[in-house]
């Protein structure tokens, strides 16, 4: 156990660092996906769909640091990096829960700001006033995310409006900030909300397998219209991202009900993760994909999964199995994918993220909510969270 510490606690000490080369490089701006020919972050302005993982990485690193001046730095960042998000981000948007959850919230744990304690409750309004009655799921709203212009690829159009479709994010992205406020107020409206839409979630995205569909198009009435895979390799396969998507929201689903439905659920989902990764866990973009060894892995699907399994579930016998699994991802993703030696220029890289196969932007590099995952997951293990 003492191995797995140190192991634990130097991948915190390498993921936070690079923090710090990444706030030197990005200033102001948001760090969103790494261009390995420029040598260097893409960046956005305003966080995209995804700027509360930067906060988060900022908040982590402020707390970890041994100095006052450094985590005084990380921390105005995470500030000043907060009010740009919060002017920006769209309120019908299923990403404005979770970025809140993070820039709000979790902001609020590390600082006590009841300002952020307020932006988080803000987040969960959102995705309350976005819930579609009828189809009782919270849908993309209208955020546009930033990549390929065709953004499954050259052949694809952009498919149905955003007030008609939900996706198998939704389930963590837009639902986990209800989940929260609804321990922090007991107001019944969150804890509805959240229900409702993760029982849709097991209705309309898993399939007979433990695997699950990418969208869901509905009517103006909520009536289900069809499902398909947008960033998977096609129907008949699964998005591996939006596995561990799925295996986050469940996990918290269970988490926050003890609901036998979502713990039998998301035994399913880690089952067929388990069983279509290769052995060291990390999967392919697609888990069905052909000619896989030609094809770039996803350690954000295994972030997401570790960080699931092993941060979300509580430390009960009915969930030991999933947690130690979740332990081995972990693991696996510290010793083959972080680079943990000081001397090495990518020291604190998590390699080989895929963002868009489909649509051939990001694929085999790092990711700033990769590196989210991962930190906020070490973190928490190794004592430090």
């Amino acid at each position: 156990m003492t191995g797995e510490s140190d192991q634990y606690r130097r991948g915190v000490e390498a993921v936070l660092a690079r923090v710090e080369t990444t706030l030197d490089a990005t200033g102001d701006r948001f760090p969103y996906v790494y261009d390995r020919e420029a040598d260097g972050w893409e960046t956005t302005a305003d966080g995209n769909w995804c700027g509360g993982h930067w906060i988060g990485l900022l908040w982590l690193a402020a707390a970890h640091a041994d100095d006052p001046t450094p985590a005084e730095r990380f921390e105005r960042a995470a500030r000043d990096h907060t009010e740009t998000m919060r002017a920006y981000m769209p309120r019908d948007s299923m990403f404005c829960g979770m970025n809140f959850l993070y820039a709000g919230f979790r902001g609020y744990d590390h600082s006590g700001d009841r300002s952020l304690f307020g932006l988080g409750l803000e987040g969960a309004d959102a995705m309350v006033a976005a819930f579609h009655e009828g189809a009782r799921q919270i849908p993309l709203g209208k955020l546009a995310i930033r990549g390929p212009e065709q953004f499954r690829g050259p052949e694809s159009n952009h498919g149905p409006p955003g007030d008609r479709i939900g996706a198998v994010d939704n389930l963590y992205t837009a639902v986990s900030v209800l989940w929260r406020a609804y321990e922090v107020t007991k107001d019944p409206q969150f804890r509805d909300v959240a229900v409702s839409h993760a029982d849709r979630h097991l209705d309309w995205y898993v399939r007979e397998d433990g695997r699950t569909w990418h969208h869901a198009v509905f009517d103006e009435t909520g009536t289900l219209e069809r499902q398909y895979n947008e960033l998977a390799h096609s129907d008949e396969t699964c998005w591996a991202r939006g596995q561990g998507w799925h295996v986050a929201g469940l996990a918290t689903a269970y988490a926050a009900t003890g609901a036998e439905r979502y713990r039998r659920a998301l035994a399913d989902a880690v089952e067929y993760y388990r069983t279509h990764t290769p052995p060291d866990h990390v999967p392919h973009w697609d888990f069905e994909v052909p000619d896989p060894d030609g094809e770039p892995r996803d350690t954000s699907a295994a972030a997401l999964v570790a960080y699931g399994l092993v941060t979300l579930l509580p430390d009960d016998p009915p969930v030991a199995d999933l947690r130690a699994f979740g332990h081995a991802v972990l693991s696996s993703l510290v010793d083959s994918y972080l680079v943990t030696d000081p001397s090495d220029p990518r020291y604190g890289r998590v390699q080989h993220g895929c963002f868009n196969r489909p649509g051939d932007y990001a694929v085999d590099t790092e990711l700033v909510w990769t590196q989210y995952y991962l930190a906020s997951t070490l973190a928490q293990v190794a004592g430090d969270g």
